[in-house]
């Protein structure tokens, strides 16, 4: 399965973020089971974009 377009914009967002808040990006990965995106940054930071678009920061 491929991410829809929105979700692809919402990780450039996230991924801008991020890095301008100088996080170090270790992992960005689409899980096949749920379609969401799976983002690790930094010591303790996780995102997660699901097919909705929506961002939900763990």
């Amino acid at each position: 399965m491929q991410p829809t377009s929105e979700q692809l914009k919402q990780l450039y967002r996230v991924l801008t973020w991020l890095t301008r808040m100088y996080l170090p990006v270790y992992l960005v990965s689409l899980d096949e089971r749920t379609d969401n995106i799976v983002v690790i940054a930094g010591e303790e930071t996780v995102v997660v974009i699901n097919p909705e678009e929506e961002v939900d920061y763990e």
